[in-house]
């Protein structure tokens, strides 16, 4: 079954401390993801992880990193981080790719590989199964709250018949109003922002996207 992973996008640390406390405490949660951005992948920067406090290993953090050839994670296996999704376009090459890949898994890390919207879901054949879970934008990257493109179905659905076994999520976008039909299409992880943080009632939102993935 699908699950719902609630994601951070923040540029203080007052803001992700807050965010995070939040999100904890919604009963259920197992896995969070952060964003992290270098204003040169995508034009804002968000909070970097060496400002950080060590994260709570009864959660499965995640980190989405919308940054330009990272190459070093050691900061963010040093803060509790368990995998690290990295964008095909972020790198000049598939060599470079890969190379940074092999980094993550030297760390200890769990790596995933994250793809634009325009991006061909094909591309992601070569890589399977030294990687197992690939990442869907349903937004373009970088700042939280946008509509959703609808496009996104199809390319979960594409990909699903492509690597039946990889773990697929979506992130950007993810609402009560398409969450359900993302789980049919063949998600498995359904990324919420916006949805959660920026409802009036943070746990009604939740459980309405959990009735939603039923």
């Amino acid at each position: 079954m699908a699950q719902i992973v609630p994601a951070i996008l923040e540029k203080t640390k007052e803001g992700f401390v807050d965010k995070l406390a939040r999100l904890t405490k919604l009963p259920g949660v197992e896995r969070i993801q952060v964003d992290f951005g270098d204003g040169i992948f995508v034009p804002n920067a968000m909070l970097p992880v060496t400002e950080m406090e060590v994260l709570n290993p009864a959660f499965h953090f995640e980190a989405h990193l919308m940054v330009s050839e990272p190459t070093d994670f050691f900061d963010y296996q040093l803060s509790g981080f368990k995998t690290i999704l990295v964008h095909y376009e972020a790198f000049p090459n598939a060599a470079e790719l890969r190379q940074s890949l092999a980094n993550i898994k030297a760390a200890g890390l769990k790596p995933g590989i994250c793809l634009k919207n325009e991006t061909p879901v094909t591309v992601l054949q070569e890589f399977y199964p030294e990687v197992e879970q690939f990442q869907l934008m349903g937004i373009v990257p970088g700042f939280q709250g946008q509509a959703f493109l609808e496009d996104t179905y199809e390319r979960v659905i594409q990909l699903r018949k492509l690597l039946p076994n990889a773990i697929i999520e979506v992130d950007g976008g993810v609402s009560a109003a398409n969450a359900g039909r993302l789980a049919k299409s063949g998600a498995d992880l359904l990324i919420a922002g916006s949805a959660l943080l920026k409802a009036s009632d943070l746990q009604a939102a939740y459980e309405q996207l959990l009735q939603e993935i039923k």
